[in-house]
Formats: C-alpha cells, sequence, structure tokens
C-alpha cells in the first residue's frame, strides 16, 4: 500500500457494506426503541428480541467485514480543514467502536440475564452465552448497551450531518464518493 496512489472514490465493497451496516444500525434502533417501550404482546415481544439480538450478530459480522477492507483498501484523499478531518476520524473510529460495544454488551445482556432464554440466530442455530446470570452485570451490561446505541444515533447524525455539509456547503464529492456508482448507458446511436 506504500506508494500506492489514492483512489477517488471508496472501494465498492466497503461502499456497499457501509450503507449495510448503517441500515441495519438504525433498524436496530428504531426495533430496540420499539420492543422496550411500545408496550407489546409477550409473544410479539420475544419475536423482536430474538430478530433484535440475531440482526446485532449480523452488524458485529459486517463491522469486522468492514474493518479488514477498510485497512486492506486505500481511502481517498481527505477533505476540508484539519479540524475536520480529525473530527471525520474521531467519529468513525467511534462508530466501528460503538458497533462492536453495543453488539458486545447486548451479547453480555442476554448472557447476564437472570431468564435463561437463548439467542436463536434467526432460527438456525444457538448462540452461546459469554458469561452467566448475575443481575448487577446485567444492569450495567444494559446500561452500556443503551448508551452505545443512543451514542450510535447522535454519532451518525454528526456524521451524515457532516457528509451533508461537505455536499452543500463546500460542494466537494466527500459524499458522492460513497455513493454507489450508478450503471453506466450506453450512448444511444442515431438510426
Amino acid at each position: 500500500m506504500i506508494g500506492e496512489a489514492r483512489p477517488a472514490r471508496w472501494n465498492g465493497l466497503l461502499i456497499a457494506l457501509h450503507w449495510l451496516a448503517a441500515a441495519l444500525l438504525l433498524e436496530l434502533i428504531v426495533h430496540g426503541f420499539v420492543m422496550v417501550h411500545a408496550g407489546l404482546t409477550a409473544a410479539t415481544a420475544f419475536g423482536l428480541y430474538q430478530s433484535h439480538k440475531s440482526i446485532g450478530f449480523v452488524v458485529l459480522a459486517l463491522t469486522a467485514g468492514r474493518l479488514v477492507v477498510r485497512f486492506a483498501r486505500r481511502a481517498p484523499p481527505p477533505l476540508g480543514a484539519a479540524w475536520e478531518r480529525m473530527l471525520a476520524r474521531l467519529v468513525q473510529a467511534a462508530l466501528y467502536a460503538l458497533a462492536i460495544g453495543a453488539v458486545a454488551s447486548g451479547w453480555l445482556v442476554v448472557s447476564t440475564s437472570p431468564l435463561p432464554i437463548p439467542t436463536r440466530f434467526f432460527g438456525l442455530f444457538v448462540i452461546p452465552d459469554i458469561a452467566r446470570p448475575d443481575l448487577g452485570l446485567f444492569a450495567a451490561a444494559g446500561f452500556a448497551h443503551a448508551v452505545a446505541a443512543w451514542s450510535i444515533a447522535g454519532l451518525a447524525a454528526l456524521h451524515a450531518a457532516g457528509a451533508v455539509k461537505h455536499h452543500v456547503v463546500d460542494r466537494d464529492d466527500a459524499l458522492t464518493r460513497m455513493l454507489p456508482r450508478r450503471p453506466k448507458r450506453p450512448l444511444a446511436r442515431n438510426p
């Protein structure tokens, strides 16, 4: 990678993983809020909890994949002032760390819960617990999970605002180089 020219835009695989992870993280935040605060029936809540946990593990795998691709590929040249570049790096690193932390704390919540309900990954197999039931750890992990989720929401909003600022105010390509490319249309021939 040393001496390699920086690409004009992000790698296609990284773009796909970015948008898929963003959509799933947003879904998990909404999903989590609904399952906790909507006053659902026990059966509906149970189903939502199981799908929430399964999607969380998908996000963990996507985040690991994103990190591998991110470190294997060169990034486009940074844009903006030095403080903006530093803030962008901090926000992006925090989003990666919080995605991993949210899943890890959620896994700890279900593992330490006084209710021994297994996590069934989309009904295919059981994810093993990482700890024994422990009310103190259960409460601490639940708090950490909530803080991570709300922090992701706030930092994702800041991240999006930065992209929009670059697009609208700075009129640079910070946003468009993270958007999927449109397929090129062949030129129409004159008859």
